[in-house]
């Protein structure tokens, strides 16, 4: 059996800081961002592309889809 990603608010991917599983896109319609540190409740992230950096709120980071 193959294995299926199922894209909803129910099924949040945790980060990997290692993997390819630490890229994303904003609410899947926004820019490319990389997963760098987990600061509890927040995760700071960089743009791709750009020097931009901030904190991002984890529960939301959680369900952007994968890059």
């Amino acid at each position: 059996m193959t294995e299926v990603e199922e894209e909803a608010a129910e099924f949040a991917r945790a980060f990997d800081f290692v993997s390819t599983n630490r890229f994303r896109r904003i609410a899947g319609i926004g820019p490319v961002y990389e997963a760098l540190q987990d600061k509890g409740d927040f995760v700071r992230v960089k743009v791709l592309g750009s020097d931009d950096e901030f904190d991002y709120r984890k529960v939301d980071a959680e369900l952007d889809p994968l890059a």
